[in-house]
């Protein structure tokens, strides 16, 4: 058999677990495996908003990709893909190309403003580790500034998403805000009470597309924790700290914050024709309908949810499809499997479903940790974090400032 070259586009969960499986069904003889990112690392990004709040450093939720595939046929190329040329079976990046046998696309997504005049440029987002370490700096120089002005008007905070980024941001940047007024601000004459969190969402409820009794369990924490949810709300512009909504009424916030929804990052990469959807589209067996050569998954293909576990178990399929073509036996077609749904909603609390049966409390909050904890890549990675969670148990969240 000719050494085959395959050429994977994008770092994050479904490109990471389609070169992992590779490794498992291909020796080095057979196949050079080339990973093509952005940066020299993956990032977790479910945990972001901890990052965002105190709870995670930077550093704990980002892994070497070079250190993941040490030992292996996996080429690490940090560089920006600008082209693919399916006809030459080429992919171009900024400084040099690849040709390939197989071409895999997990270019993921970026934020989606929905085109809201004023959404990119007075509202903080959530997508990438720059984002988090942007928003939790504001948000302790917000504090600062409150206690030193006496202007409480300062810790109102509106998030535009209600999503599970929006909820779990809601609720610990609550908590955090929280803790760092009250324990370290403590003759500022503040209390709990004077930080105000808005959710707003277009949805009649919140995180929508899970199922009702976690969204009824979620939004019954949410009133609990007092945070404001606007339902059926729909933003038509922003300004810097107010939101204008469609009925013709707004809502004044010091803080915005913009998670209402991802779009594919597609549009720089020529060559690529996304759907009507702004996604690839695919076949069952996850080969792009043009070129049979071309697999994508994740954020970038299809017409499944854009969560992580859909691209793990996409990348697992991509591999063993690649492997099929290239002995020339059957493919199989992708299936996603839901193993279960876990939201957290502040520290102690959490909620998930399981076979259809929901779960909520203290338990589940351990369980949803534990999950995150063995998704992570490498065990140095899952003690680091492990580590850190337990400290937070008996310290305080970090109210460092972080560059």
């Amino acid at each position: 058999m000719n050494k085959k070259n395959i050429v994977i586009v994008g770092g994050g969960f479904g490109g990471i677990y389609t070169a992992l499986n590779l490794t498992k069904v291909f020796s080095k003889e057979d196949v050079d495996i080339t990973l093509i990112n952005k940066s020299n690392f993956f990032l977790f990004t479910p945990l972001l908003h901890e990052v965002a709040t105190g709870g995670l450093t930077p550093e704990s939720i980002i892994e070497s990709v070079r250190e993941v595939f040490r030992g292996t046929c996996v080429n690490i190329v940090e560089d920006t893909v600008i082209e693919v040329d399916s006809q030459g079976k080429m992919v171009k990046t900024s400084t040099t190309s690849f040709v390939y046998d197989y071409l895999v696309i997990s270019t993921g997504a970026e934020t989606n403003y929905f085109c809201t005049e004023g959404a990119k440029e007075h509202a903080f987002t959530l997508k990438n580790l720059s984002d988090a370490i942007a928003l939790r700096n504001h948000i302790l120089e917000t504090c600062e500034r409150a206690v030193s002005t006496k202007n409480k008007d300062l810790l109102s905070v509106a998030i535009v998403g209600a999503g599970p980024t929006g909820v779990e941001l809601a609720a610990e940047l609550l908590e955090y805000m929280q803790h760092t007024i009250c324990m370290y601000y403590k003759n500022s004459g503040f209390k709990k009470e004077d930080i105000k969190i808005n959710l707003i969402t277009t949805t009649p409820d919140v995180i929508s597309q899970f199922p009702q009794a976690m969204r009824d369990i979620a939004m019954a924490q949410l009133k609990k924790k007092c945070i404001n949810v606007l339902t059926n709300t729909i933003v038509t512009k922003i300004d810097p700290n107010t939101l204008m909504f469609k009925d013709g009424t707004s809502l004044k916030a010091h803080t915005l914050v913009w998670v209402a929804g991802v779009t594919p990052t597609l549009s720089e990469i020529k060559g690529v024709v996304p759907g009507q959807k702004g996604r690839i589209d695919v076949s069952k067996t996850l080969q792009t309908l043009t070129n049979p050569e071309i697999f994508a998954l994740g954020d970038a293909a299809g017409t499944g949810p854009m969560l992580a576990q859909v691209a793990v178990q996409q990348g697992k399929t991509v591999a063993q499809n690649i492997y099929a073509l290239v002995n020339e036996t059957n493919l199989e077609d992708f299936e996603f499997k839901q193993k279960g749904l876990l939201l957290s909603i502040g520290q102690w609390f959490a909620v998930g479903n399981f076979f259809g049966v929901t779960f909520k409390g203290k338990i589940m909050w351990w369980v949803w940790r534990t999950a995150y904890l063995f998704n992570f890549l490498s065990w140095r990675k899952r003690f680091e974090i492990a580590g850190e969670w337990t400290a937070n148990l008996f310290y305080p969240r970090d109210i460092t400032y972080l560059k």
